[in-house]
């Protein structure tokens, strides 16, 4: 926990994102050959793993589960809730979840920091490229078509396949995720049923798209357009904590998750596992986005500040980032322990 605090205060206190790349379907930049922003933090595998037996869900033992879209998606790790569903519902099989997602991603453009998971990075001496660990492909939740669906919006079926096809190359394990309606709240109230009439045309193109693929599909829009809860949203469009509780609940009930233990049944285990969650969804975000990018894998690598004060030739932003997965390592082994220990004593109460 010490090692841990120590990364999170010094990335805060010491640089910024420095420079951008873009992403979307194209590469980063003109000339430079690099991958489309979405693949690049996936590790690369020979054959793509299949699709889902007879169209059921069903994760392996030890996989990993990662989660690719914008704000809302993003927004899952503050909550827990859906994590927490994963692991109650398979607590023997010790699943790993990763959160790719970034703000204001959208289908055809998502900004990462310059050398963002490049193969070549900073010219300037003393720099080295993006060395971190990739996400291993397993199964993949892909969310986008909301704000895509806007006036201006950039939404086309074709971009949509064009991204399902090179997320493919990785695993088609696939899960579309069909997002939630927009809903009554908010400056654009007045808007709410026009931008859900435009929005079904969306959900209708992600539904199609997951058929052609021998994906999975997940429809929040149709069972939350139903009720249109205000509550569930401060914005009209991004979910308040009770939306993101209800859309775990409809994710774990359109994949027909086994039932597992209620959080009352086991309350102080149930705080120790969300308490396990977030301390690992803080020390993964801080390895995936880090805040001090420019002086790890930036062009601010070669500067002082970059380098160790007493030993001038290391580059102390390096040991600290690959100290983290350790720490994630290790805090994952008690979210499964918690997991298990809820089980287990669900299984005695019956």
């Amino acid at each position: 926990m010490r090692g841990m605090m120590r990364v999170i205060l010094r990335s805060l206190t010491v640089g910024i994102l420095i420079g951008v790349t873009g992403g979307g379907s194209g590469p980063a930049k003109a000339g430079d050959e690099e991958l489309p922003v979405l693949l690049r933090s996936l590790r690369p595998v020979e054959t793509p793993a299949p699709p889902f037996e007879n169209g059921r869900f069903e994760p392996a033992q030890g996989e990993t589960i990662a989660f690719i879209g914008g704000t809302n998606t993003f927004d899952q790790d503050r909550h827990g809730f859906l994590e927490s569903r994963f692991h109650l519902a398979w607590p023997r099989k010790n699943l790993k979840l990763r959160n790719l997602a970034w703000q204001g991603d959208v289908l055809t453009y998502q900004a990462r920091p310059r050398y963002f998971y490049t193969e070549k990075g900073d010219t300037q001496p003393g720099s080295v490229p993006d060395s971190r660990e990739r996400t291993e492909p397993g199964i993949l939740f892909i969310d986008f078509g909301k704000m895509e669906s806007l006036p201006g919006g950039t939404w086309t079926i074709e971009a949509y396949r064009e991204m399902i096809e090179q997320l493919s190359t990785r695993t088609r394990r696939l899960v579309l995720v069909a997002p939630t309606p927009f809903f009554p709240v908010g400056p654009a109230k007045a808007e709410t049923e026009a931008r859900n009439e435009r929005l079904a045309e969306v959900v209708a193109d992600i539904g199609k798209v997951a058929t052609e693929n021998d994906a999975l599909f997940v429809d929040l829009f149709t069972p939350f357009r139903t009720s249109l809860e205000a509550g569930f949203s401060h914005d009209g469009i991004h979910l308040t904590e009770s939306g993101h509780r209800a859309v775990a609940d409809e994710i774990a009930k359109q994949l027909n998750f086994p039932k597992s233990p209620k959080p009352d049944t086991s309350p102080d285990l149930s705080q120790s596992l969300r308490q396990a969650i977030d301390r690992k969804n803080r020390l993964w975000q801080q390895y995936y986005r880090p805040t001090n990018w420019a002086f790890l894998f930036g062009d601010r690598q070669h500067v002082p500040a970059s380098r160790d004060p007493v030993e001038r030739s290391e580059r102390w932003f390096l040991r600290e980032i690959d100290s983290l997965p350790a720490l994630i390592a290790e805090t994952e082994a008690d979210i499964h322990r918690y997991a298990g220990e809820m089980a287990a004593q669900n299984a005695s109460n019956q």
